[in-house]
């Protein structure tokens, strides 16, 4: 647990009280209820002074009110506590009975806010975290065809925050009943992250850069696909391609690499598009049409997928290999940053910020809901001022890796 100063420590349990306040008063609103349990225990005399047959037998006397192993096994300060309470215990080691702890607590749970559709819990800390989730329970129908869990956390001090979302759907397929899509959002400062299933995007608030990356492991399940695919690019303000590069290697039955395709396209070195063998062997698919034909049948099977990871790789590879085969007898290859569909990308992140917009309305803490109405503040600001800016496209000029 990071260390506070002094001063740091009261702003951020003044903070922390206000919030569980508010959040008291929203969770009455909804009618529901819920138990109370402390933990992050610390008392210098359940430290030294008795033993831990005591310590869990006072546990167990107030049933789940209380979590004091932490007390027990560490003498460190916990800080500025949350709350303070006075338990009453024995001490077999020297015959005390119904001996008074005045113990102090770093923080503080709810649970047991539990509905037919969902349950609810919160967690708050003396050093300015605070963490809720909801984990929906609802059994998936024809009428009610999917479900949102999620668990978010933010820091009273800071403005960062982070937001995980799980979305169970049914789907019509037979073979695969039902779908799960996993959506995360986390602000550190001027990084932004983006999760959207296996799909990764880095963003500088500051900048307006982005770092795309994808990455498809091998799968020995799946027959009909024996390629594992890695994938990266580096993406300016106004969605122009910056650096970008993909990786795809064949597998044997055995898991073990048999061949690698690589594709880089980058402002300084131009397209470069090579096969490597497993014993080693570098071929220039620049220059051999065959290999190539064979690096773009294994990407058919994501090209046809729904899944935007799957898009985003297939068209990055078909763009690269088209403008190779465009220029394959020019010296100087031109690589178009319009042929480089950024649109699976945007949708991704607009997915993302649409089911934080989703649960945005029945979040029980102030604190969070200011800090993504900020985020989301700042956001559109930005993509207004690349909208105005317009996008004018600029062909990169790439030399061949045959020069």
């Amino acid at each position: 647990m990071e260390i506070l100063d002094k001063e740091s420590q009261l702003i951020a349990v003044e903070k922390v009280l206000e919030e569980m306040q508010k959040a008291e008063e929203c969770v009455k609103s909804w009618n529901a209820s819920w138990w109370e349990q402390l933990l992050d225990a610390h008392c210098l005399p359940l430290h030294y002074e008795i033993g831990e047959a005591d310590v869990r037998d006072m546990e167990r006397k107030y049933e789940s009110r209380y979590k004091l192993a932490n007390a027990f096994y560490s003498a460190d300060s916990i800080g500025i506590p949350l709350a303070k309470e006075t338990l009453v215990g024995n001490n077999t080691l020297t015959g005390e009975r119904s001996k008074e702890f005045e113990v102090e607590f770093g923080r503080i749970d709810w649970y047991g806010m539990n509905s037919h559709k969902s349950t609810r819990h919160f967690s708050f800390n003396n050093n300015g975290t605070i963490k809720f989730s909801k984990s929906s329970k609802a059994r998936l129908t024809l009428k009610h065809p999917r479900r949102i869990s999620y668990n978010t956390s933010f820091n009273v001090l800071s403005n960062d925050f982070d937001i995980s979302i799980t979305l169970d759907q049914l789907t019509d397929d037979w073979r695969e009943k039902y779908k799960y899509d996993y959506l995360t959002l986390s602000l550190k400062g001027n990084i932004l992250v983006e999760k959207f299933d296996d799909i990764e995007i880095i963003r500088d608030l500051s900048t307006g850069m982005r770092l795309v990356r994808i990455a498809k492991k091998y799968d020995k399940r799946n027959k009909q696909n024996n390629a594992s695919v890695a994938f990266e690019a580096i993406l300016n303000p106004d969605d122009s391609l910056e650096y970008g590069s993909v990786a795809i290697q064949t597998h044997k039955g055995n898991g073990k690499v048999n061949g690698t395709y690589r594709f880089d396209v980058s402002r300084k070195k131009g397209i470069r598009a090579n096969f490597y063998s497993r014993k080693g062997v570098k071929v220039d698919l620049t220059s051999n049409p065959a290999l190539l034909g064979t690096a773009n049948t294994l990407l058919l099977p994501q090209a046809n997928s729904n899944n935007s990871g799957d898009i985003i790789v297939s068209n990055f590879a078909n763009s690269t290999q088209e403008a190779i085969a465009k220029n394959l007898t020019e010296k100087v290859i031109s690589f178009d940053n319009s042929d480089f569909n950024m649109e699976s990308v945007n949708q991704a992140e607009e997915r993302i910020i649409e089911m934080v917009k989703c649960i945005r309305g029945e979040l029980p803490l102030t604190g969070l809901i200011d800090r993504i109405d900020n985020f989301l503040e700042v956001i559109g600001k930005k993509q207004n001022v690349q909208i105005g800016e317009g996008s004018n496209c600029k062909v990169l000029k790439l030399e061949s890796s045959n020069k």
